[in-house]
């Protein structure tokens, strides 16, 4: 009796993981196009523009060329074949031209090798002096992750490396918030590079990710039982901070304490899967990137000719909590596949994506 009734139990409890992963994966999903305007295809930019960070005076910090150390032999074929390595591009929404450069990076400071650079999540500072500080995320092929420093020189078109950070806490980093010129949060995706602790996680849909505070030595989780976490953000005057709980397609809001630890305040659900936040400089809402349906992103990860949607979401925000939701960008992936970050400024909406095209849009809707 006793083992027919385990055996039921692990019986249900398996049909319900796979009702819940065919649930989850979106299947029976589906969307109708929309553009807040005509979009145009960046011009000086190859495939991908994973992250942005983008500076008061319209200066827009690009990266490209994001991949991890398990990455399919499809992603690694696709990879080789358009040239799309590590790079950091700069964009300009003052010129209103749909047109990219790409910086050139010196210095090697703790064993920093640009050869070896696969940038992920980005965060600026304006430092002390008026320089543009920027933190990186950096995915290194021997399978470690690190957090790299650059100083921007303007007159060079240059990203000069300053310091690069790594402790026992980066897992699989995601993304970086910048909270002084030495300072910051980061996010961990995943624990492990291992395909059957990823799969055990996405299928029990464990909350085994973490949010991580750097005072610039030392290092202290602030925030866990998160799920696949990704993007982060920090509210202007820097008292709220904002994480991408993607497995739970949700925002989580959370409160700065003096000592930087975050508290839960808010968790806000979008019914999709954010990937990056970008918060504006004016009002404080927020622009996410976003995959729609979770299996058609997963093939586009596995082999990145196939066509995933992209979707952008603008999140209202009110005295640092979120209060309605509005989709400005809907895409089938013909367009742009796998958006992952976006962010309007001057009317005008730019878009990225983990390995496809970067897109500039028109806002001729009143927001």
């Amino acid at each position: 009796m006793l083992v027919k009734l385990v055996v039921g139990s692990l019986f249900l409890y398996v049909i319900h993981m796979v009702l819940t992963t065919v649930y989850y994966m979106g299947f029976h999903l589906h969307y109708n196009e929309h553009y807040p305007g005509k979009c145009e295809n960046i011009d000086g930019i190859g495939l991908g523009s994973e992250d942005f960070h983008t500076f008061t005076d319209g200066l827009t910090f690009i990266t490209s060329g994001h991949a991890v150390q398990n990455e399919s032999i499809h992603k690694r074929e696709y990879m080789v074949k358009h040239n799309i390595v590590g790079r950091i591009y700069l964009f300009d929404f003052n010129k209103n031209k749909a047109k990219v450069e790409e910086l050139s990076i010196v210095g090697s400071n703790g064993g920093f090798n640009v050869k070896l650079f696969h940038p992920h999540g980005i965060s600026g500072w304006l430092n002390k002096s008026g320089k543009k500080v920027l933190f990186v995320v950096n995915h290194e092929e021997q399978g470690v992750d690190y957090i790299e420093k650059f100083e921007f020189i303007p007159e060079n078109k240059q990203l000069k490396h300053v310091k690069r950070y790594r402790d026992n806490t980066m897992l699989i980093v995601n993304d970086v918030q910048a909270t002084s010129e030495d300072s910051f949060y980061f996010t961990n995706t995943g624990t492990c590079l291992e395909q059957f602790w990823i799969i055990v996680q996405l299928l029990g849909r464990f909350a085994w990710n973490t949010v991580v505070y750097c005072d610039g030595s030392n290092y202290k989780i602030v925030l866990d039982d998160m799920f696949v976490t990704n993007g982060i953000a920090m509210s202007n005057d820097g008292r709220n901070v904002y994480i991408a709980n993607m497995g739970n397609q949700e925002i989580v809001v959370a409160e700065r304490k003096p000592n930087n630890d975050l508290v839960r305040k808010q968790v806000y659900s979008v019914y999709t899967y954010p990937d990056n936040i970008i918060v504006d400089m004016k009002t404080d809402n927020l622009y996410i990137g976003a995959h729609p349906i979770a299996y058609k992103l997963f093939l586009t990860i596995d082999d990145p000719v196939n066509h995933s949607p992209s979707q952008v979401l603008m999140l209202y925000v009110k005295n640092g909590n979120i209060t309605k939701t509005r989709e400005l960008f809907y895409d089938d992936g013909e367009l742009i596949t796998g958006s992952s970050v976006a962010i309007v400024f001057n009317s005008k909406l730019l878009i990225g994506s983990v390995l496809d095209k970067t897109f500039f849009c028109d806002v001729s809707v009143p927001l």
